[in-house]
């Protein structure tokens, strides 16, 4: 099956197709030539461990570090974008107003005495939400939140809520400025001060910067006390805190990274720029022993390890691989969340559907406009409701 067919790719002419083909072949170049030059790595670190002949590994090291020493790159929906292109659409991490990635005014850090255990995984034990995709929208800041959030409300209460990240990207505009970028610390603040967020289903993500709907930001879920950073650029508090709930964390995502399949991916010298939100959702050793931190992404689930990556966890770079370490944060949860308000319903929300029931429309005019909506419940559709 073609890269087109295998991906539905669909171009607007003939010239966008060739420009869209030359820009894959670069990329499959680019792709061989770093899973290449890795293998050739390994083989002349084996070579050398047994001939104490240096200089071929150092030759390879030098070759690879543009790179993130990827164990594999491999094709995806990427791989007809320039990373130019993609990472204009597919980070959007902002430095806050003093430069920096986290609050200020936030300098808690209750998981201090903490042992962290031997290793965790979130994902397993129900605390994370199935990968999401924030496409072609600058909302990784609103997906690490929700993540944060979801798994938070997850320990507090024992349900998994999917959370809105495009209430996130519509309202939270104070200091956030939706798809072109956001940061954690501050989605936390929109949060507290919101009181919650509504869930995924009812506010529904569409990946474009929108009008707030007043009305569904209104409809809190899920709810926060407050929210707490990690010390900086330390990996040990950095697993303290994983291995007491799911945590956001900032990264600098390279052009490997469009590409990541699998593997371990090694910490290579300081971070120059943090420009990516995700969520670490646990911690562990792979097969060979090396320890990494299991991240989730927001690419979708074709992306890398079905949508997760690892990257490598105590290493003898300050700030963590990609920068792991220096700008992470968590939400606190205690306290129940709101009481359920009804589900806004109809194009212009005049009404609202009873909390347990669903907005869904009862007739509609050739299958475009609906003329009756109404509260769809498990036996049935309630009262109409106006449009």
């Amino acid at each position: 099956m073609t890269f087109t067919r295998l991906f539905n790719k669909k171009y607007s002419n003939e010239e966008e197709a060739a420009l869209r083909l030359n820009i894959f072949k670069t990329n499959v170049d680019y792709i061989t030539s770093v899973n290449s030059a890795q293998q050739s790595y390994q083989a002349s670190k084996h070579f050398s461990e047994n001939t104490q002949q240096t200089a071929l590994s150092s030759l390879f090291l030098s070759q690879l570090a543009h790179t993130d020493l990827l164990p594999q790159l491999g094709l995806n929906e990427f791989a007809d974008q320039t990373w130019e292109e993609f990472s204009s659409t597919h980070l959007g991490l902002n430095a806050g107003e003093d430069g920096s990635f986290r609050s200020s005014a936030n300098t808690g850090f209750r998981h201090a005495d903490v042992t962290p255990a031997n290793s965790i995984n979130w994902v397993e034990a129900g605390a994370v939400t199935p990968v999401k995709n924030q496409a072609f929208c600058g909302s990784c800041w609103a997906f690490s939140t929700t993540g944060s959030v979801e798994g938070a409300n997850f320990l507090a209460t024992g349900d998994l809520v999917s959370l809105s990240e495009q209430q996130l990207v519509d309202c939270d505009t104070k200091k956030d400025q939706g798809c072109g970028g956001g940061l954690m610390d501050y989605a936390f603040d929109y949060i507290i001060k919101n009181g919650g967020l509504d869930t995924e289903e009812d506010y529904s993500y569409w990946s474009v910067g929108g009008f707030c709907n007043k009305l569904r930001e209104e409809r809190t879920v899920v709810s926060i006390d407050g929210y707490e950073d990690v010390p900086v650029n330390d990996e040990v508090a950095l697993a303290k805190a994983v291995s007491k709930q799911p945590v956001s964390v900032a990264i600098c995502a390279s052009e490997a990274m469009q590409f990541y399949s699998s593997g371990v991916i090694a910490a290579k010298g300081s971070c120059i720029g943090l420009n990516h939100g995700v969520l670490a959702a646990g911690y562990d050793v792979d097969e060979s022993g090396k320890p990494y931190w299991l991240v989730k992404n927001s690419w979708g689930g074709t992306w890398g390890m079905q949508g997760y990556m690892k990257l490598e966890k105590d290493s003898s770079v300050k700030e963590g691989a990609c920068g792991i370490a220096m700008a992470a944060s968590y939400p606190v949860k205690s306290s129940p969340n709101p009481k359920h308000v009804p589900e806004v319903c109809g194009y212009f929300g005049w009404s609202e559907c009873e909390y347990g029931s669903k907005c869904s429309c009862n007739f509609d005019l050739l299958g475009i406009f609906c003329l009756q909506w109404g509260c769809q419940t498990s036996t049935g559709i309630s009262a109409p409701q106006m449009a």
